[in-house]
C-alpha cells in the first residue's frame, strides 16, 4: 500500500511539473516573431521566396479549462520572379519580378512543455499582388515598352493564383511545432524536417 501511494504521489508530482512546463510555454509564446528569407515554390515559371511574420496571441476562453491555446496570423512578404518566353515582339529574356503580402489565420494549442499543435483555416488565406510592383528586367523598347505594361495585370494576377497554390501546399503540411525552445529573443522549433528560428518583434500587450 504505501508503495501505492508512493507511486500515486510521483505521478501527481510530474503531472504538476508537466502543467507548468506547458504553462510556461504558452506564457511564453505570445507576441509577434519574424522569420528569414526561405525558397517555398521553384518550378519551371516562377521562384518565389517568402519571409512570415507569426502573430500569436493568447485566448483561455476559447481553450477547455486546463488547456492553454489562443490564435495566430501568419503574414507573409511574398516575392517572385519570372519570365516572359515566346512573346513576339519582345527581346528575350525578359525578366519579371513582383512582390505581394499574404496572411492566413488559425489556433495553437500547447500539447507538451516543448510541442504546440497548429490548425490553419485554409479559407483564410488571402494572396495579393499589386501589378504596380512588376519590375521588368531585361531589353525594354519604345515598341514593346507599352505592350510590357499593358500585361502587367495579369502577370501578377497569374503569378498570384501561382503563389497561393503553393502555400496552400505549404500550410496545410504544418500541424504541430516540434522541439519548441524560446530564449531571449529567439524561437526555435522544428516543422517535419526543417529547423526554423523566428526573431521576437513584440510582446503581447
Amino acid at each position: 500500500m504505501k508503495g501505492l501511494i508512493y507511486g500515486l504521489t510521483l505521478l501527481g508530482a510530474f503531472s504538476m511539473v508537466s502543467c507548468d512546463e506547458t504553462a510556461r510555454l504558452a506564457k511564453e509564446l505570445p507576441g509577434s516573431w519574424a522569420g528569414t528569407p526561405e525558397n517555398f515554390t521553384d518550378n519551371a515559371s516562377v521562384t518565389a521566396t517568402i519571409i512570415e511574420t507569426i502573430d500569436i496571441s493568447s485566448n483561455p476562453d476559447m481553450m477547455p479549462k486546463g488547456v492553454h491555446g489562443g490564435t495566430l496570423t501568419i503574414a507573409g512578404m511574398l516575392s517572385a520572379n519570372t519570365q516572359i518566353v515566346g512573346q513576339p515582339g519582345f527581346v528575350e529574356p525578359l525578366g519579371l519580378t513582383v512582390s505581394g503580402r499574404s496572411t492566413i489565420s488559425g489556433t495553437w494549442t500547447v500539447i507538451d512543455d516543448d510541442e504546440v499543435a497548429v490548425s490553419l483555416d485554409p479559407s483564410t488565406l488571402t494572396v495579393s499582388v499589386d501589378p504596380d510592383a512588376v519590375v521588368v528586367n531585361g531589353v525594354i523598347t519604345e515598341m514593346n515598352g507599352p505592350r510590357v505594361d499593358s500585361i502587367k495585370p495579369s502577370v501578377a494576377s497569374a503569378i498570384g493564383q501561382s503563389l497561393k497554390m503553393a502555400l496552400v501546399n505549404r500550410y496545410s503540411a504544418i500541424r504541430k511545432l516540434d522541439d519548441v525552445k524560446i530564449k531571449g529573443p529567439l524561437m526555435k522549433f522544428e516543422i517535419g524536417d526543417t529547423d526554423y528560428v523566428f526573431t521576437r518583434q513584440s510582446a503581447a500587450q
